[in-house]
């Protein structure tokens, strides 16, 4: 069985089992590889309602594949709570919410340093999941999840469970300022701002100075843009200016050898075109004689002035057939040859055609 069709059975309890390549669940819970590693589990709270749990750590690039599938198998809509190794640690337990709030804190404080654009889903969307987790698991008010003491926030999993005590106090009481700010503020959700969280948690002015340092980058980096733009021109008109010395030398016959792959696009011409021993000759090394390129001429002539165009041949000194592709926009196509009208008219001339 397929591991995405794994993941979707799983999702949505549609058997108690199912296996595919080194991933598989049994009843609530799928695995990636063995019973080590668990990617999600089914959860149900005291009303009945379900949720998924999402162990989204990273453990291996073919783990990571087995995470996604998981993912993507969800019901649109699921509530959705991503923890850690352990799930059994994560339902309806003061861990999650320790562990929230410190990726919250985390978020927060990078406004003291950024320099660049920050998400205010770090903050509010972080926020979000820990209040459904919250009210998901029936946990209590978020003004009786306050009063719990730091031991019962942080339980016996968390880093700090061996710390004293004083350690433990110090930390439990910045998250649940932290918290508390949070939740004096739930309104700026919607407006998607969180200048205000950022200044009473770092300090008056943070907000205020992580902008004029945003805005400083941003100029300093459109000045490097602008510079790089000028000095990416300045090597383009420099290879142009060395092509086209390359190019008349080329066409007086001092140059056996002309390359120009570097400089066209392929919607350009790429190819261009010399008389030399009686014979007319490309950049690219083709080679048709005066009478079979007279014959070109007639054509191209009639496709230049509005002709219809048709697919043809064009025969080489050696006897090589070259088909025509194409005629659009002045310039002829032909296999890898692309070349411009004034480019063959340049050829008539010199030949009395014109």
């Amino acid at each position: 069985m397929n591991n995405s069709m794994v993941a979707h059975l799983w999702a949505n309890e549609s058997q108690e089992s199912a296996n595919g390549s080194n991933f598989y669940f049994e009843g609530e819970s799928i695995y990636s590889y063995g019973r080590h590693f668990e990617i999600g589990r089914i959860v149900r709270n005291k009303r009945g309602r379900k949720a998924y749990l999402i162990n989204d750590t990273y453990y291996s690039s073919t783990t990571s594949k087995h995470q996604y599938y998981v993912r993507e198998a969800i019901p649109t809509g699921s509530k959705v709570f991503f923890v850690g190794y352990n799930m059994s640690y994560y339902i309806g337990n003061m861990i999650f919410v320790t562990n929230r709030l410190e990726s919250i804190k985390d978020a927060i404080e990078k406004y003291k340093k950024a320099r660049t654009e920050l998400s205010y889903q770090n903050v509010w969307g972080e926020f979000k999941n820990l209040m459904n987790y919250i009210e998901f698991f029936d946990m209590g008010t978020p003004k009786s999840l306050l009063k719990k003491s730091a031991n019962e926030w942080f339980g016996n999993n968390h880093e700090l469970s061996l710390e004293s005590d004083k350690i433990k106090r110090e930390h439990a009481r910045e998250l649940k300022r932290i918290f508390q700010i949070l939740l004096n503020h739930q309104a700026l959700e919607v407006l998607g701002t969180v200048n205000v969280i950022v200044d009473e948690v770092c300090g008056e002015g943070t907000w205020l100075k992580y902008r004029e340092r945003v805005e400083k980058h941003r100029i300093s980096r459109e000045v490097q843009e602008v510079e790089k733009l000028r000095r990416l021109g300045e090597i383009e008109e420099e290879r142009s200016r060395d092509f086209y010395e390359k190019l008349e030398k080329w066409k007086s016959g001092e140059l056996d050898f002309l390359h120009a792959c570097s400089l066209t696009s392929y919607d350009k011409p790429n190819v261009w075109m010399r008389i030399k021993g009686g014979i007319i000759e490309t950049s690219k090394e083709i080679k048709i004689g005066i009478e079979e390129a007279r014959r070109m001429w007639q054509v191209v002539s009639l496709l230049h002035q509005g002709g219809q165009f048709r697919h043809g041949l064009v025969e080489d000194v050696d006897g090589n057939r070259w088909k025509i592709n194409r005629y659009e926009n002045d310039m002829l196509t032909a296999g890898c040859h692309r070349i411009a009208y004034s480019e063959m008219e340049s050829i008539a001339k010199q030949l009395g055609w014109v």
